[in-house]
């Protein structure tokens, strides 16, 4: 199956899906710091930059077969982290953009392509704008001439990699024999369901046996298990209030446990914390990254920042993915935190991948 990738990122999606068995064949992204990311690991692959000025013909010409649109707009005005503007926001209002290309490539190929289109974006995207922008988004793709619409919250944690992750995923067929073949439910996973734009949607809970990760464990022996106890103040070592455990002491051997620190904590004041626990269970999955928070890990009694090397991997990336330019050059860590923070994990878009690719297999 060729894959159209827009929003494309540094290739998270791209590498999932190729890891499934497709193929890239047409990428845009308009950040630069990224384009030469993909220029080094996807140095044949055509590329543009606007997605704004980029049309359906255009891409046709240079990719003359199109089964998938891999995609996820900007989600800045979507996030619970952000403003909230929602689809009217500059940033997220790129989703129209996104399916104005759907749409001319449909026109400019008689209907013949896309057959599929994946829409990754952030869990706000469910209650944005009180759940009327998820509604607007599933209609669009009704309109581009869906035959079958499926929305999923996938979490990364479950998929092999140690990130608390969720991400709604929207699958749009287009094609009816792809539709006809289409199991019920498409993505068999967590929650979501199919949607009739003539009913509302509520999500369903459904459990799911795939492999979690960890960071780490580890014990001091006997029947205790060591716990770090943390305030929201941090710096380069972590407060241990030994009274929590008689057999923490500033004199013994630190115990091997890791924990993660929700990137919100670093450097605040309590009152400006997040809400909840700023740390994780031991041995559970770091918080989801950002491409702003500061995310950080204690082991033992000392809190230290997460490396990129770290981020490539929570995100189930190749190791150095984002490290090196297309020039062989190094590039800058914060360039590369952001990319691992804004990017989509390989090991979600792949299983996605795997359940699409077993459509053909039925041909």
């Amino acid at each position: 199956m060729k894959v159209l990738s827009l929003f494309s990122g540094v290739g998270g999606f791209d590498m999932g899906l190729e890891n499934a068995g497709m193929e890239t064949v047409f990428q845009c992204e308009w950040d630069k710091h990224c384009r030469t990311i993909l220029d080094r690991h996807w140095p044949t692959v055509p590329k543009w930059d606007d997605v704004s000025t980029l049309t359906g013909e255009h891409i046709l010409a240079h990719a003359p077969v199109i089964d998938v649109v891999a995609w996820g707009s900007p989600c800045q005005d979507l996030s619970v982290a952000g403003k909230r503007a929602g689809l009217e926001g500059g940033r997220s209002g790129l989703f129209y953009e996104g399916m104005r290309i759907i749409t001319e490539l449909r026109k400019a190929s008689n209907g013949k392509y896309p057959r599929i289109s994946i829409w990754e974006n952030v869990y706000g995207a469910l209650n944005s704008n009180k759940g009327e922008d998820f509604e607007a988004i599933l209609k669009k793709m009704v309109e581009a001439g869906s035959l079958l619409c499926e929305w999923r919250v996938l979490d990364a944690q479950y998929f092999g990699v140690p990130q608390r992750r969720r991400r709604v995923f929207v699958v749009a067929v287009f094609d009816s024999a792809t539709a006809a073949r289409c199991p019920d439910p498409l993505l068999p996973v967590s929650e979501g369901l199919r949607w009739n734009p003539t009913t509302s949607a509520t999500a369903r809970e459904e459990p799911t046996d795939t492999l979690r990760a960890s960071i780490g464990s580890g014990s001091t022996g006997g029947n205790n298990t060591p716990m770090l106890m943390f305030d929201t103040q941090f710096g380069s070592n972590a407060n241990v209030f030994e009274n929590q455990s008689p057999t923490l002491k500033a004199s013994q051997t630190s115990p091997s446990v890791a924990y993660g620190i929700t990137g919100n904590a670093i450097g605040r004041q309590d009152h400006n914390g997040p809400n909840g626990p700023s740390h994780t269970e031991e041995g559970g999955p770091m918080f989801t990254l950002t491409s702003t928070d500061i995310h950080a890990v204690a082991t033992t009694m000392v809190v230290r920042r997460l490396t990129p090397l770290e981020c490539e991997r929570l995100m189930g990336w190749p190791d150095d993915h984002t490290r090196y330019k297309a020039d062989g050059t190094e590039q800058a860590d914060t360039h590369r935190y952001k990319q691992c923070g804004n990017g989509v994990a390989s090991p979600v878009a792949e299983w996605i991948g795997e359940q699409l690719m077993n459509l053909e297999e039925q041909q």
